[in-house]
């Protein structure tokens, strides 16, 4: 892994307010990223979080009906946030006063992208299209319950983004949505440190949850692999001997078993004095100050 650097302190003169921008928050201003070179993930980890037993949870690919009010429950039993990245395809009017509980509550609503297709097989028109049609939705809610949380965060549907094979760059795009938008460099794209691996199938609950402490506590972990002769996907074991220490958690809210391993594991947290922190609250994805808000029409 290489060690990110974070760019120098850039004063914005025209928006009337310093602005702190990093190249771990924001796309890179000035900078025209390149298909198949401007790519990767290891850039990208939270690095402020390792070795402070501190963890953010984020749950991907919903608003669920049934499930993600049973998350909102539990959270709010264990007075925890969290950051849900919503598929806007599944804003509607019947999930509509859910999305909007979820932001009253104090946590972070965030694109996931309009659908969970790879970018990475889409063209600019319908990326683009996808992406604006997302953060729009996203900061329409946000706008609408007045929500105290008002940044705008993306995560890309596979962590897929930048392919070789494409003529654009996805981030190149995201700049131009964000001044569109709302005429500044607000799109904060987020990946994750820990996959739970909780949307695989033969992952049970004590198998997610040690997949998540292994990564800050060390130990045995869990990963689907091709069987030897079979070629058949089976789980195996292996041993996490340099921890992180804390990052970004990646879980799900659409499965019934994601959501009850959450309780178990906020226990597991509170004995172990690991402690869940909001998105917003951590260096690489902090906003410092920064207002951004939806031109006005």
């Amino acid at each position: 892994m290489k060690t990110l650097a974070l760019s120098a302190l850039l004063l914005l003169s025209s928006l009337g307010h310093a602005q702190v921008i990093t190249d771990k928050q924001f796309p890179e201003e000035g900078k025209d990223y390149r298909p198949g070179r401007d790519t990767g993930f290891d850039q990208y980890k939270t690095r402020s979080l390792f070795g402070t037993k501190k963890v953010v949870l984020t749950f991907d690919d919903g608003p669920d009906p049934v499930q993600t009010p049973r998350l909102l429950e539990i959270l709010k039993k264990y007075n925890v946030k969290a950051t849900f990245f919503m598929l806007s395809e599944k804003f509607n009017d019947k999930t509509l006063p859910l999305i909007k509980r979820v932001a009253s509550e104090g946590h972070i609503i965030a694109s996931h992208h309009h659908d969970h297709e790879n970018n990475n097989s889409k063209s600019e028109v319908d990326y683009r299209e996808g992406l604006k049609k997302s953060i729009l939705n996203v900061a329409q809610v946000l706008e609408s319950v007045d929500a105290p949380n008002r940044e705008i965060y993306y995560r890309f549907p596979y962590g897929a983004y930048g392919a070789g094979s494409l003529s654009y760059h996805h981030m190149n795009v995201m700049k131009e949505v964000s001044q569109e938008l709302f005429g500044d460099n607000c799109i904060n794209f987020a990946f994750w440190d820990i996959d739970s691996l909780d949307w695989l199938k033969p992952m049970d609950q004590g198998d997610v949850i040690s997949n998540i402490l292994a990564n800050i506590e060390g130990g045995t972990a869990y990963n689907m692999v091709k069987g030897r002769w079979s070629g058949k996907p089976k789980k195996e074991k292996y041993t996490i001997r340099n921890p992180m220490g804390g990052g970004v958690v990646l879980m799900h809210d659409i499965h019934s078993r994601s959501v009850d391993t959450v309780e178990v594991l906020l226990k597991t947290f509170r004995d172990k004095g690991i402690e869940v922190v909001p998105l917003n609250e951590v260096t690489e994805y902090s906003y410092q100050g920064r207002e951004c808000r939806l031109l006005k029409k």
